[in-house]
């Protein structure tokens, strides 16, 4: 299996270097992705090889904080989210890197969660 990897999306310096601190004790490696990465699909930019084409990077990237978390185990999880509630770092738009969006690009990925999210929010 991969080393365990957090793919990171528009953070601030100071939630990032809190992020990478947290991550630290977990053996969690953060990668933050560049908005020119934006249209690649989010498994190629976790080191997957993906048959699927490579897209161009969208010419209107998105400004919203996302987290996709990557070949991270059950156990790992809880203590990376526990490690994420007590270091007061706040990430609403997460997602667990799956076969169903390996090959979306970051944009795909986060209009969906946006989606999940507004509809959570709604009830």
């Amino acid at each position: 299996m991969a080393q365990p990897l957090l793919l990171t999306y528009n953070l601030d310096s100071i939630t990032a270097a809190a992020l990478k601190r947290a991550c630290e004790p977990l053996q969690i490696r953060c990668r933050a992705v560049e908005p020119r990465e934006y249209g690649l699909p989010v498994g190629a930019l976790a080191g997957i090889p993906i048959s699927a084409p490579q897209a161009d990077a969208p010419a209107q990237g998105f400004a919203d904080a996302m987290l996709v978390i990557c070949f991270i185990l059950s156990d790992q999880l809880d203590a990376l989210l526990a490690a994420l509630r007590q270091a007061g770092i706040r990430v609403p738009l997460k997602a667990v890197l799956t076969p169903t969006n390996v090959a979306w690009s970051s944009a795909q990925l986060r209009d969906e969660l946006a989606r999940e999210h507004e509809a959570m929010k709604r009830g």
